[in-house]
């Protein structure tokens, strides 16, 4: 097994344990995010450049979908809800 082979199953064990350990939605894709990041900070010696421009879409979803969590979170908090 070459060092890709490794981070994608790393990153396939912390999306499964991030979906088995979570009840919410919004907790498992902040997990998945911070996973997905940490993969390819640590990895990125080892990515082509393709491979690191086929991931970054996912990473920019994942970040604006985080961002409306937080918006969601923090509008929960001003209006006492």
């Amino acid at each position: 097994m070459d060092v890709e082979d490794y981070m994608l199953l790393f990153l396939s064990l912390w999306v499964l344990i991030s979906a088995l350990a979570t009840k919410s939605v919004g907790v498992f894709l902040t997990l998945t995010l911070i996973g997905l990041l940490i993969t390819i900070e640590v990895g990125s010696l080892f990515l082509s450049r393709e491979q690191k421009e086929s991931v970054k879409p996912l990473v920019e979803l994942l970040i604006v979908i985080f961002a409306i969590i937080v918006m969601g979170k923090v509008y929960s908090i001003l209006t006492g809800g």
